[in-house]
């Protein structure tokens, strides 16, 4: 292929990842039969280069290796080279970073991973310089030359171990259940603790805002103030650190270090929009205003910044402005004094702000003086001082807004708007602002208007395209987020939309030997090996997602067939409940919802809604159902009131919201 091309064949994608390598003078392909075909008849090996548009390593490696002619002519010449972006097909990544921890006992992004023309892996690694690339290029195909038979047998053998791995094959009994002990399994999460600065011991660190959730609901039910103190210290750190953007809200992914100080800039979606469900939560047992400011802030931002005319919102804003990372987020001392004048040190000690810096001779914001500290350094009242640092912060804020942005990656993914609709709900419930339920029920109906082609539910919609099927993460999260808005509407519009998407979800995705879902629907036959998504992360599991919302919408309607599967799912994975630590809370989460006795709230109108919400406004309880009778129930309440059962205890009817949030917080693991 000529060296000189201005485009490949990348410019035809909509995906901001693909694009940003469309002028590379690689022969790239996405993925799909085009390039395993090349790869067949011409009997060359493969690259499968994953990656997305806001890792920093990735434009590294972009810049570097894959713009290097000595570098690009050899990978043209020689293989079939195959470009994916990780978030328009997480199917695809699961297989080749499994192949490539396999093969390294770690993984990351970039994804550089080789395979044979038939898709299976033998070798991998994450980022390469320049000379190191090149060195594994060349070692690959004199291997290949010489000894392809034995390139084979290394695939073949490499295939094997990843067929075997995040996959169920056999049912457990369901009687397993009862031998999982919650006490056991958070006494082992205990000894990861970070106590001096919360999350998990050690950097880099990541939030984990589904786990702080399992945290949270299992210390309020079991009077475990050790794990309680432990969800406050870990967003009061991570509420105060660089991780936060203290100007315009919202989070970085992850920081560098264990104090949540410098973060990894780029900021994702899913991560805001796990955030904000934790905070919106944590807020109904701690009223700490920082929490709602948190909340309040990082919705806006996601709305000004991150939503699209249409109504969805986009995935991501990149680490990188003008070639650097962070440029965007940081401040010089001498930036602040000349934009801050007078309160410039005000401003400085309550954000750590100094000559020398705290990342490459510039500042990281991070709030480390309380207002009480401000009001004894520089003898003003905490009203004074807040009102200084408000208007210097709205200061730098309009500043910052005049530098070049970091770019934005304009993919609309349905999972990650689903993870946000069901964070809305919460959001709602704590703090009663219609505008974050309304947001919430836009964002729904936008995927239904975008999303859906001849009635098939699609992964992206970019550039006005929509594209990639469906995978099992979509679906958990579309329907967690349609159970989420019933439960604080009570209108069943909601409920029949998530019954329906169960019924897509078990037709295409259920496996009958385990009783497990796989990540990829059955019509995908493109990929190496058929694997199901088990493991918790920063997003909790499709799989344990997908448990949840079974028991979930099982209880709500009553269809036990839904429940049975809930149980077998968790039954399927009590083995990795002993050993699984902070990667299984989401199965976890489950089990504290069987083992709790189940909340019915029942409702006589939909006037009710709003008492309703009251008494979810107050409390920390996984398996509250509502349902609002029709005129065919058997069951007579009294005009206005709800009726309360709590597991087999059903209790006199009454209005009064606050008798049921002493009820319903009185339950603990042993009711």
């Amino acid at each position: 292929m000529n060296m000189k091309l201005d485009l490949n064949r990348l410019s035809l994608e909509t995906s901001p990842y693909l694009l940003q390598h469309a002028n590379n003078p690689v022969d790239w392909y996405p993925w799909g039969e085009e390039a395993f075909n090349k790869a067949k008849a011409e009997n060359k090996l493969v690259l499968v280069s994953i990656g997305y548009s806001s890792c920093h390593w990735c434009h590294v490696m972009e810049h570097e290796a894959f713009s290097n002619p000595e570098a690009t002519e050899y990978m043209n010449t020689h293989f079939v080279n195959i470009k994916v972006d990780r978030e328009e097909r997480p199917d695809v990544d699961q297989i080749y970073m499994n192949a490539v921890q396999i093969i390294n006992r770690s993984g990351g992004w970039p994804l550089n991973c080789f395979a044979l023309p038939n898709g299976k892996p033998v070798f991998g690694g994450t980022y390469f310089s320049t000379s190191n690339w090149l060195n594994v290029l060349k070692s690959l195909i004199d291997a290949w030359q010489k000894d392809p038979n034995r390139i084979i047998e290394v695939a073949d053998e490499l295939a094997n171990s990843i067929v075997g791995t995040e996959i169920i094959r056999f049912r457990n009994l369901p009687e397993t259940i009862s031998n999982i002990n919650l006490k056991d399994y958070s006494s082992r999460l205990k000894k990861l603790f970070d106590t001096r600065n919360g999350g998990i011991k050690g950097a880099p660190k990541f939030p984990m805002p589904g786990l702080l959730d399992f945290l949270l609901n299992y210390s309020f039910h079991s009077n475990d103030k050790e794990i309680s103190d432990f969800v406050t210290l870990t967003l009061d750190k991570i509420g105060q650190g660089g991780i936060y953007d203290h100007l315009g809200g919202g989070f970085a992914r992850y920081s560098v270090d264990e104090n949540w100080l410098i973060p990894h800039f780029e900021k994702m979606l899913y991560d805001n929009a796990q955030l904000i469900s934790i905070y919106s939560k944590a807020y109904r047992l701690n009223k700490n205003e920082h929490y709602k400011d948190i909340v309040s802030d990082t919705v806006n931002f996601l709305v000004n910044e991150m939503r699209s005319v249409q109504g969805g919102f986009y995935s991501a804003y990149d680490a990188d402005s003008e070639g650097k990372e962070g440029t965007y987020y940081t401040w010089t001392k001498k930036e602040v004094e000349d934009l801050l004048n007078n309160d410039a040190e005000l401003f400085s000690v309550a954000y750590g702000v100094t000559a020398a810096g705290n990342f490459d001779g510039t500042n990281v914001l991070n709030r480390c003086a309380s207002k009480e500290h401000l009001k004894c350094l520089f003898s003003i009242d905490c009203t004074t001082a807040n009102s200084k640092i408000d208007k210097a912060k709205q200061v730098l804020l309009d500043a910052r807004k005049k530098r070049t942005k970091p770019g934005l990656d304009d993919k609309i993914i349905v999972s990650w708007n689903g993870l946000l609709v069901s964070a809305l709900t919460e959001a709602y419930i704590s703090f009663g602002d219609e505008k974050y339920l309304n947001t919430a029920i836009n964002s729904l109906n936008y995927i239904e208007n975008y999303h859906y082609k001849n009635e098939k539910l699609n992964r992206i919609y970019c550039k006005n395209k929509i594209s990639a099927d469906a995978l099992l993460d979509d679906y958990a999260n579309l329907i967690k987020a349609y159970i989420s808005v019933y439960k604080v509407t009570l209108d069943n519009i909601w409920l029949s939309k998530a019954e329906k998407l169960v019924e897509t979800v078990i037709q295409d995705f259920y496996d009958n030997e385990s009783g497990m879902f796989f990540f990829a629907p059955s019509n995908k036959t493109d990929l190496i090996a058929r694997k199901m998504d088990l493991t918790d992360g920063v997003i909790t599991s499709s799989g344990s997602t997908m448990a949840q919302n079974l028991f979930e919408i099982g209880s709500i309607i009553g269809i036990d067939k839904y429940i049975d599967m809930s149980k077998q799912m968790l039954a399927n994975i009590t083995a990795s409940l002993e050993h699984g630590g902070p990667y299984v809370f989401g199965w976890a989460k489950l089990m504290l919802s069987l083992q709790l006795p189940s909340v019915h709230i029942r409702f006589d109108s939909i006037q009710s809604r709003n008492t309703l919400n009251q008494i979810q406004a107050k409390v920390i309880c996984p398996v509250i159902f509502p349902t609002l009778l029709n005129n065919n129930s058997k069951q007579v309440i009294s005009n206005g009131q709800l009726k309360v059962c709590i597991g087999r205890t059903c209790y006199p009817s009454a209005s009064e919201p606050d008798y049921f949030v002493e009820l319903i917080n009185s339950i603990r693991i042993d009711s």
